[in-house]
This record gives structure tokens, sequence and C-alpha cells, in this order.
């Protein structure tokens, strides 16, 4: 396991998890009796949070793919696996 890249996948996850909740408490509401004018800012705001959810529902799915690909690498051996030992046939 590297750590590097199993901190940086724990990191890329809470980045779009904290970005997702915040998103999502503050979702754009309508309010009866809207003028025209503020019904299409409203449809803007949705569509423009809809896209900003998607994305970062994205970029946790990458955090979290990262994660994995963290926990399944092998670490480098240091000294490497040496010199294979051979031995001198016998003297007769």
């Amino acid at each position: 396991m590297d750590k590097r890249i199993f901190f940086t996948g724990i990191g890329i996850l809470a980045v779009g998890i904290t970005i997702s909740l915040y998103l999502n408490a503050n979702v754009p509401v309508g309010k009866p009796e809207m003028t025209e004018e503020e019904t299409l800012k409203l449809y803007q705001d949705e569509a423009t949070y809809t896209s900003l959810s998607t994305l970062f529902q994205i970029i946790v799915g990458l955090g979290f793919f990262i994660l994995l690909i963290s926990l399944g690498l092998k670490r480098k051996q240091k000294g490497g696996t040496g010199k294979p030992i051979t031995q001198k046939p016998a003297e007769t």
C-alpha cells in the first residue's frame, strides 16, 4: 500500500463529500406566485445545481477509486531480490 496515494484518495473523497453535502443543504427552492423572470432564474439555478452535484459525485467516485487502487499496490522492496547463488562444482 502506497501511503501517498492512499491519503490522496482520502483527501479527494473528503472534499467531494463535503462539497456534495454543502450543495444538498443549499438546494434552490421555488415559492408560490413567482414572476416569469424568477421562474427562469430558478430553472437556471436548478440546472447549475444539478451539474455541480454530478461533478462532485464523479469526484467522490474518483477518490474512492484511487483509494481502492492504493490498497492493492505493493510496496517497493528495498535492495531488490539479490543475485542468484550458484554453487561451484565439486573437484575430484
